[in-house]
């Protein structure tokens, strides 16, 4: 979803991406066959809102 959005994958460490947009970034969990909590999804949404704007992942 933040890709579409022009934000691009600066590195993967095992299941964490670290995700870079403009000069916003933040760390994305990648688990698989789990989604990504409330508490987790507010936080990503948070670190790119300078970028993206409000609520860019709604």
């Amino acid at each position: 979803m933040l890709q579409a959005r022009g934000c691009v994958v600066v590195r993967q460490h095992g299941s964490h991406v670290r995700v870079r947009c403009g000069e916003c970034s933040t760390t994305v969990p990648v688990h698989a066959g789990r989604g990504i909590p409330p508490g987790t999804l507010r936080a990503i949404e948070r670190d790119c809102e300078p970028c993206l704007g409000p609520r860019c992942l709604r």
